[in-house]
């Protein structure tokens, strides 16, 4: 009779076996450790590195000026730059925009929300004003645009500047020396 063998416990690892165990898991550990730190080093080196642009651009902007004979400009234009700026007043272009696109599989439509930042009461009060004359420049301008260029980022900001540039030529064209700084999307639906 053949006598059964008892199941032999599980054999424990070698040492060598061990030590590779823990080896490896510091070696995790310290990957870990060192991405928790290099992570925000890289991302200040990055952000840093688009001041560093800003600034060469800057640079280069006062060397033109510089070449032009601009010297009492580029002097003016430092003088601005540490002046503090005017809190932003903001005024919406209320009711939100609607346009409809004419598409191959129907109709599609565009509604946004705008909302116009100035430095000054002047200018605030030229926005209401000419509120009307905005919003008919806004509605054109929109409806010339490619419905797909709209999906796009790119396409959202071009958007934005040209409907600055509308908003500021009707400002200019009714007589007003005031300008908007800034036009926002505070809501943007393409359906």
């Amino acid at each position: 009779m053949e006598e059964e063998k008892a199941p032999s416990p599980p054999s424990a690892k070698s040492p060598s076996q061990m030590k590779l165990v823990i080896v490896g898991a510091l070696a995790l550990f310290i990957a870990l450790v060192g991405a928790q730190v290099a992570v925000p080093l890289i991302n200040g080196v990055i952000a840093g590195g688009s001041h560093a642009t800003a600034a060469a651009e800057s640079e280069d902007d006062d060397i033109v000026l510089a070449e032009r004979g601009d010297h009492e400009e580029a002097a003016e234009e430092e003088e601005h730059d540490d002046e503090p700026l005017a809190p932003a007043l903001y005024t919406a272009l209320d009711p939100p925009f609607v346009v409809s696109f004419e598409q191959e599989d129907g109709a599609r439509y565009v509604q946004m929300t705008l909302q116009a930042m100035a430095r000054n009461e002047e200018t605030i009060a030229a926005v209401k004003q000419h509120s009307p004359a905005i919003r008919n420049a806004v509605l054109f301008k929109v409806s010339g645009y490619d419905l797909e260029l709209l999906t796009t980022q790119a396409g959202k900001e071009q958007l934005r500047k040209d409907l600055l540039v509308a908003a500021n030529e009707i400002l200019t064209k009714n007589g007003s020396e005031e300008h908007i700084e800034e036009l926002y999307f505070t809501s943007l639906v393409i359906q």
